[in-house]
């Protein structure tokens, strides 16, 4: 496919040398500096932690406890120093064995791992539509600078040509004046198309971390891919399975659901846990409790050796428990609206960025063929003119139109791959393999331009079914 030219037919573009940052570098920039995103990968690592952390509650637990000690009697003991030292150790092993709540809260962790990954998902979803976006958006402004910039160029030579027409008596007063008002307005147009251009930099810039510089542009005849399947349904179909949102809301329903049970169990169903303990407790003062004399001082040390079964059973907690559990249910009830809310929305998503799609490949085409059509109605209309069967008026608005023609086809090319690549998201296909599909449309080697518009082929690519 052809960009089509600036505003004179058979009009060159200048040489330029395209610097090596293309739409995949852009990506892999953003993937490194992006700030949004480098948060959101921090934040799926950290999430994989509590996977471990859940499991935790379910494996033996060790503690280890030390002590030392300076004393002083006052008054001292008969036979007993009055300061003196003292020290001990311990360890205590603790295996739960009836623990029901600790797994429901593992699975409920491992649910919040899975909604973590949808969410790392999205944001890396998110990064390659806002990098496309920026790009694309960056060289839409290119090629809009280019047509402003030959449009003030075409209206100022022909400002001269009426100017010095007039001024031998071939054109009237009204001619010039209509002139100069189109050039002036090309001018501010020019003046705003720069500012545009400036500010998609800028945005390519916050998205990437780099300064760019020069991009690479799209080849001339890059082709127009209409989805495949071509059935919006069936895309409607994937998207329900695939969509990383929806999945969002369907792990944070498991989560909430899960919930009722952690909490109830926690509540109603008493834990039982194995423990065992041996502790040392050494003292050069320890009293004896036995013997026919209470209360006689002997030095030494003291092992105990414990096990045990501890039950623990939360028996009433002023109905609070009961509350909780029925907060839960609503919790739950919530989140299936949420789902089924979002189920709606995906469809209506994904079916509506199918349309558009379909949309912009006959906007792209019908809007090729108007530029082409106004390119030789200008030249005749300015033919009409040199030989006064014209007037000025039917020139400036004819290329008016024209500009304005051109305006849109390019706006149409950009928003077709913008929307090409919002269909896989919608749809949860959306990966950075699709960038690198799209960066085979650019340009690989610097060429010099001709800028005449040929024909359209629309093809079909391979995308999940």
């Amino acid at each position: 496919m052809k960009k089509i030219a600036f505003m004179v037919i058979g009009f060159l573009s200048t040489p330029s040398l395209f610097a090596s940052t293309d739409l995949l570098a852009a990506y892999q920039q953003a993937a490194k500096n992006n700030g949004t995103y480098q948060a959101a990968v921090a934040t799926y690592k950290a999430a994989g932690y509590n996977v471990p952390i859940a499991r935790a509650a379910l494996l033996p637990s060790a503690v280890i406890g030390a002590n030392i000690g300076a004393n002083q009697q006052n008054p001292a003991a008969p036979g007993t120093p009055a300061n003196f030292n003292s020290s001990g150790y311990s360890l205590t092993l603790t295996q739960p064995l009836l623990n029901i709540g600790a797994w429901y809260a593992y699975s409920e962790v491992e649910a919040t791992y899975k909604q973590a990954a949808a969410t790392f998902a999205a944001a890396q979803q998110n990064l390659i539509m806002t990098t496309a976006t920026a790009y694309f958006g960056v060289l839409e402004a290119q090629e809009q600078l280019k047509y402003a910039q030959a449009n003030e160029d075409s209206l100022a030579e022909q400002l001269r040509q009426v100017e010095a027409q007039y001024k031998v008596g071939l054109k009237a007063q009204t001619d010039v004046q209509a002139t100069r008002a189109s050039y002036e307005s090309a001018v501010a147009s020019t003046i705003a198309a720069q500012n545009s251009l400036n500010n998609a930099m800028e945005n390519l810039t916050a998205v990437t971390g780099q300064n760019d510089g020069d991009l690479t542009p799209l080849k001339q005849d890059f082709p127009l891919v209409k989805p495949d399947p071509q059935n919006a349904e069936t895309w409607v179909n994937y998207g329900l399975k695939n969509n990383v949102n929806l999945q969002f809301q369907q792990f944070q329903a498991e989560i909430t659901h899960t919930q009722i049970k952690t909490d109830f169990t926690n509540y109603f169903i008493p834990t039982i846990n194995a423990v065992g303990s041996y502790s040392n407790f050494n003292n050069p003062i320890s009293t004896s409790q036995t013997g026919a004399v209470a209360g006689t001082y002997t030095n030494g040390s003291v092992a105990t050796t414990t096990g045990e079964l501890a039950l623990n059973y939360n028996v009433f907690n002023g109905f609070g428990n009961q509350a909780t559990v029925k907060q839960d249910k609503y919790t739950y009830q919530a989140a299936q609206a949420n789902v089924l809310q979002t189920q709606r929305v995906t469809a209506a998503n994904v079916r509506q960025a199918y349309l558009n799609v379909i949309s912009d490949i006959s906007q792209v085409q019908a809007l090729q063929q108007a530029v082409i059509s106004g390119q030789v109605s200008l030249k005749a209309i300015r033919s009409g003119y040199l030989v006064g069967v014209r007037t000025i008026v039917d020139v400036l608005t004819e290329q008016s139109n024209l500009y304005n023609s051109q305006q849109q086809y390019t706006q149409a090319i950009y928003q077709y791959i913008t929307d090409s690549l919002n269909l896989k998201e919608q749809a949860g296909s959306l990966n950075p393999q699709d960038i690198a599909a799209v960066n085979t449309w650019l340009e690989t080697m610097p060429t010099a331009q001709v800028v005449t518009p040929n024909a359209v082929a629309a093809k079909s690519v391979d995308v999940p079914k």
